[in-house]
Formats: structure tokens, C-alpha cells, sequence
């Protein structure tokens, strides 16, 4: 059997073969041409480097999971205001604890209005934000495919500077560690 290397992957797919092409061409069954097309796949993710951290996107579920419980309490509070505005006894009550028997239930009534408009904002400015961070990450690892099918070399040498460039970000705290 013919030695068919990544280079030889490499060079077929650059030159639009498919892998039953590869592997006539090569001597080579499509199976094998296919395994080392996995190995090539398997060495582009192993050397993508982590440059955007994916510690973003965790803190910005729990963000997400943090305003979702706020928005939930707001919800009540409005409903409450909703209710005591509306006549019940008992929500006004239960308004006049909250705010104290000089307290406005319409003023408060606003500002959780306010608030939810807030939390909505907030909530849109993080899955944009989340998408953002996706979209460059697909774009980081599609770059690299690409750069890698051209030039195995060139691709090493920009995964270590990349590598290296985030190294030393992670070493820098910038105060982001943590956001509790």
C-alpha cells in the first residue's frame, strides 16, 4: 500500500479532489484516505488555541441565570402593583408593607417597570454579545482550517504566536476572574 500523508490530504483537498480521488490516485483505500483526513481535522481543534476564553461565555450564563431570577422577581412585584392598583385589598396590603404606608404604589409600580426595561436591555446586550464571541470563534477555527490546507507550516507558526499572545493576556488580571 502507498503512503498517503496529511500532505497528501492537504494538496487534494487545495486541489478539489474528493477522498474517493485521493485515494485512486494514491493507491490507497477511501477508508484510509478518510482517516487521515480525521487525523488532519483532529490536529487543526488540538492546535486552535483557546484566544477567546470560554470562561466569557460561562459568566455570561450565569449572568443570564442571575437576571432570569430577577426578572421573575420584578414580574411578581409588578403583578403585585397590577392587583393593588386594581382594587384588591389584600395586594394593597401587601404593597403597603413593602413600600410603608406613606410610600406610593404607583411610583413603585414605575420603577419596576423601569427595572424590567433595564433587565431587557441587559439581557439583549449579552446574547449579542454571546453571539459575537460564537461567530469570531467559527471564524478563528475556519481561519485556521483554511491556513492549514494551504501551509501546514505557517499554520504551526501562527497557532504558537497566538498561543503565546494569550498566555500572556491569562497571566495579565485584568479584575475578570471572577464576577460574583
Amino acid at each position: 500500500m502507498a503512503k498517503f500523508t496529511e500532505a497528501d490530504y492537504l494538496e487534494g483537498k487545495k486541489t478539489g479532489l474528493s477522498q474517493k480521488q485521493m485515494a485512486l490516485q494514491h493507491g490507497v483505500c477511501e477508508a484510509y484516505v478518510s482517516k487521515v483526513k480525521k487525523r488532519c481535522e483532529g490536529q487543526v481543534a488540538a492546535a486552535t488555541p483557546p484566544v477567546i476564553q470560554t470562561e466569557v461565555l460561562t459568566r455570561q450564563y450565569d449572568a443570564l441565570s442571575k437576571l432570569s431570577l430577577l426578572a421573575d422577581k420584578a414580574a411578581a412585584l409588578a403583578e403585585l402593583c397590577e392587583k393593588a392598583l386594581g382594587g384588591d385589598w389584600q395586594a394593597k396590603g401587601r404593597l403597603e408593607q413593602l413600600v410603608g404606608r406613606k410610600g406610593n404604589g404607583l411610583q413603585a409600580y414605575v420603577a419596576i417597570l423601569a427595572e424590567m426595561r433595564k433587565q431587557l436591555e441587559l439581557d439583549n446586550t449579552i446574547k449579542r454579545t454571546k453571539f459575537d464571541i460564537e461567530r469570531c470563534m467559527r471564524f478563528q477555527e475556519e481561519t485556521l482550517t483554511a491556513i492549514q490546507e494551504e501551509s501546514p507550516e505557517m499554520a504551526q507558526r501562527i497557532v504558537r504566536r497566538l498561543t503565546a499572545a494569550d498566555a500572556t493576556l491569562s497571566a495579565l488580571d485584568f479584575g475578570l476572574k471572577s464576577s460574583d
